[in-house]
């Protein structure tokens, strides 16, 4: 498969937004044919009508063969009209998978779908970084369209892979990252079933029960005979002299016990594939793209050699149990349905196919939907490898290593807003201390800090020029919220969120925390002890992260440990009496402050005298004055 065209945009924006410019003239040219060949088929409709009537009630039967003809013709275009309403509707699909894709790159969240991958609340770090939610980094990158492929992605999303898998992942993701086409079909997959989502969890649990005819046998023989028996005594009643027309209704009698008995088991079916329109076929769908295309990633190529049972690839075994399934559609027919199936025992003899579909594939095939997870999940993070011209592949290297990231951004900022930094950590037992001024930038730095890492050890790109990143354990205190509910105060909820950042701490690998202003909910004082405890605690157990604060005392830190501490700090720029931010991360402590300026600029009356900073040292004075030794 070929994923570049001759004259195709440069860049990935105007790619996404020429495709779904293509793809909305095919379906508006599609839409124009299906109004044409509606006009065409009642025109031969009412033909057809007029002739055949003309000649029934004439006589003609050359007339009425004319007539005769007519409809087939009408069922010819018909078959026409129904492609073209097919390829009608997989442009609108590729259109609308398209335009999500330039809303991602754009930022219109209130656009797009929210993400239907989650992560459970008390996660160390996943509502802190914007993993999940509106606006997060999975309404970003999530384009999985199965429940497997949601839980695998976010799986990787909350904890640390193996080195190993990490580089697996990267050289999947760095192959799928241009196979535009390849991973739209994996969207299309589902979407041009009319379906968002997946779940094979219910199908995959229905497998391993027993079948009917596993614990019933002699409804083999039964099934195909009996109504056959039923049908012919009926015939018989009505045509036969002297035949008892009621001998059908012992027969007919005894389907109606079946029925009831085996009802139980035919919805459960039912309602696992049946009622679930498009299920089978969606996943039909996923399996012939992946079988379609030859991958050259060890993880992908060892993903698709898993996709076998029975000799046969699963989008053809997954095509014959639509078979199945199709004739099984008859319940959806009311009482068309409750007359045939008593008469014929129709459930039934579906269910002879579908469970010898079950014996034979359905109890292995749990693994098929494992590996169209991962495969998505894959393709979720090569969205952002394609799109992102900054994003690169990060190094990931052993425990006791550093981070050095060089021109480092949030992913979830559009790129001509993003302001890059240089940030590193010289490895366990380091942190840098954030001083600055009210939205110069900590809290973004921060985050981007941590998202990107999360990225890394998912083994996803980065938006850096460079990255390199131990394998770590992730923990952030950022964004915490009372509870009228679970009558927690703002300070509980920040001891519980602090509990499992520390908690322990001194495991391996180490600890990389991302603290925001800690201990907001208490005094200044007890505020400044308590952080200086914390971060003590976490550099005696060999963690290592960031601390963002306005509390510029906590920077005496780079003085009582020389080497283990560093500051950093962002500050505002005040030019003919504005305020600007440059978010440009700088050595040393923040000497200004904006919080009073800020108070002015809403109205607030504020002296002149108090728009200067308290010295950072005399604050810390203070606090050596009243703690003894």
């Amino acid at each position: 498969m070929s994923e570049a065209r001759e004259g195709a945009p440069s860049s990935p924006l105007s790619q996404h937004q020429a495709l779904r410019d293509r793809f909305e003239k095919e379906r508006a040219e599609q839409d124009q044919t299906d109004q044409r060949f509606s006009v065409v088929q009642l025109t031969l409709f009412g033909l057809a009508s007029v002739l055949a009537g003309s000649g029934l009630f004439r006589g003609d039967w050359l007339l009425a063969a004319g007539g005769g003809g007519a409809f087939l013709v009408f069922l010819i275009v018909r078959a026409f009209q129904s492609r073209t309403i097919a390829n009608r509707d997989r442009a609108t699909t590729r259109r609308d998978l398209h335009m999500r894709h330039v809303q991602r790159m754009t930022g219109q969240w209130d656009a797009l779908p929210e993400p239907y991958a989650t992560i459970p609340p008390g996660h160390p770090y996943a509502s802190d970084l914007d993993i999940v939610g509106k606006a997060s980094l999975l309404q970003r990158i999530d384009t999985t369209h199965t429940a497997a492929g949601a839980k695998t992605l976010t799986g990787w999303l909350a904890s640390p892979a193996t080195r190993e898998d990490i580089a697996a992942r990267q050289a999947s993701v760095l192959e799928l990252a241009p196979l535009v086409d390849f991973r739209a079909d994996l969207e299309g997959a589902v979407l041009d079933t009319g379906r968002e989502r997946l779940d094979a969890g219910p199908f995959v649990e229905m497998m391993d029960k027993k079948g009917i005819y596993e614990t019933k046998p002699w409804l083999k023989l039964v099934a195909p005979t009996l109504p056959l028996v039923t049908v012919g005594l009926l015939i018989a009643g009505n045509y036969v002299p002297g035949f008892p027309g009621w001998a059908f209704l012992i027969p007919l009698a005894i389907q109606i016990g079946i029925v009831r008995s085996t009802e139980a088991r035919a919805r459960e079916i039912y309602e696992a594939m049946g009622s679930k329109k498009g299920f089978v076929d969606a996943y039909a769908n996923l399996f012939e793209a992946v079988e379609g295309h030859a991958f050259t990633s060890s993880l992908l190529r060892s993903a698709k050699e898993r996709l076998q049972i029975e000799g046969a690839p699963p989008s053809k075994q997954m095509r014959r149990l639509d078979r199945w399934v199709s004739w099984y559609e008859l319940r959806e027919q009311g009482i068309v349905w409750i007359v045939v199936n008593p008469l014929l025992l129709w459930d039934l003899n579906c269910l002879i196919g579908i469970e010898r579909w079950i014996r034979v594939v359905g109890r292995k095939c749990g693994e098929w939907f494992e590996v169209i997870g991962q495969i998505e999940a894959l393709a979720s993070l090569s969205v952002l490898k394609h799109q992102d011209l900054s994003a690169t592949m990060p190094e990931v290297t052993e425990v006791d290593g550093g981070l050095v990231a060089e021109q480092i951004a949030h992913p979830l900022l559009p790129a001509h807003e993003r302001v890059t930094n240089d940030v590193s950590i010289d490895g366990p037992g380091h942190c840098l201390i954030v001083t600055g001024s009210n939205m110069a930038g900590k809290s973004t730095l921060l985050r981007a800090v941590g998202v990107n890492i999360a990225l890394a050890l998912a083994g996803g790109p980065v938006i850096a020029r460079s990255m390199k990143v131990p394998r770590v354990r992730l923990r952030a205190s950022m964004r915490i919220a009372d509870s009228l509910q679970t009558g927690a105060s703002y300070f509980q909820a920040e001891l519980a969120r602090l509990r499992l950042v520390v908690s322990q701490a001194e495991r391996r690998p180490p600890v990389f925390f991302l603290l925001d202003e800690l201990l907001r909910g208490t005094n200044a004082k007890a505020r400044h002890l308590g952080a200086r405890a914390v971060v003590r605690h976490l550099l005696d157990r060999d963690a290592m992260g960031f601390v963002a604060t306005h509390d510029v005392a906590l920077s005496e830190l780079e003085q009582e440990r020389p080497g283990d501490v560093a500051n950093v700090h962002f500050t505002d720029v005040i030019d003919d009496g504005v305020m600007t931010f440059d978010y440009r991360l700088r050595p040393g402590v923040v000497k200004t402050s904006n919080a009073l300026r800020l108070l002015a600029q809403v109205g607030i009356e504020v002296d002149d005298e108090e728009l200067v900073l308290t010295p950072a040292l005399d604050l810390a004075a203070q606090d050596r004055e009243s703690v003894p030794g």
